[in-house]
């Protein structure tokens, strides 16, 4: 049993929502067709790391990927694409309804301004969220202890007051190092049996 708990904090891609641009169909806009790999790409480069860390704006992002690539898209066409594809993790709104009513929730994302947006407003969870934590606002990623640091001060609270769910070992790994209590996602069904065995639910 954990004490004093007052925050949930949670990651959204792969936690909130699943990634965007994973369907292996690809994706059509009018007659253009795109190949999944080519619009998934765009999170593999340098680019996007200084995004989510707000060192570019979103369009330098986008614009720069789409003319690199020879993409026939434009910025606002890449947009609408991504904001149709971000599926809501099954299970996740009923289940942050719950905790909603007992504790704060504050999602804590490496992400940049309009991405952040989007899975937001996509995941059906905004009326419950009591705090938005994105990287790009702090000059910091996970698993930096500095983002963790900086998220502690900005919701006004302690390590030990919070719970923190990411899917990945090495961001759980940054949160455990200042003491939050954390927890590896797989899915939603084992997220709430670790939730109930620490008597959280």
């Amino acid at each position: 049993m954990l004490g004093k708990i007052r925050w949930i904090l949670f990651d959204v891609s792969g936690v909130i929502v699943h990634f965007t641009f994973q369907n292996p169909e690809g994706y059509t806009v009018g007659t253009r067709f795109f190949d999944q790999k080519q619009l998934e790409g765009i999170v593999y480069t340098k680019e996007y790391d200084n995004y989510i860390l707000g060192l570019i704006s979103h369009e330098q992002w986008v614009g720069k990927y789409l003319k690199n690539h020879h993409l026939d898209l434009s910025i606002a066409e890449f947009d609408e694409l991504m904001k149709k594809d971000i599926p809501p993790m099954e299970g996740m709104e009923s289940l942050i309804q719950k905790l909603e009513k007992k504790y704060k929730i504050c999602i804590a994302t490496n992400e940049g301004k309009m991405v952040t947006k989007y899975k937001i407003e996509g995941s059906g969870i905004l009326p419950y969220l009591s705090k938005v934590i994105p990287s790009y606002l702090l000059r910091e990623t996970k698993p930096s202890p500095h983002f963790f640091k900086k998220m502690l001060k900005i919701i006004g609270a302690t390590a030990d007051e919070c719970v923190f769910v990411d899917d990945k070992q090495e961001n759980i790994n940054g949160a455990r190092s200042l003491g939050i209590q954390s927890i590896l996602f797989k899915d939603t069904k084992q997220l709430e049996e670790e939730f109930v065995r620490l008597q959280i639910l």
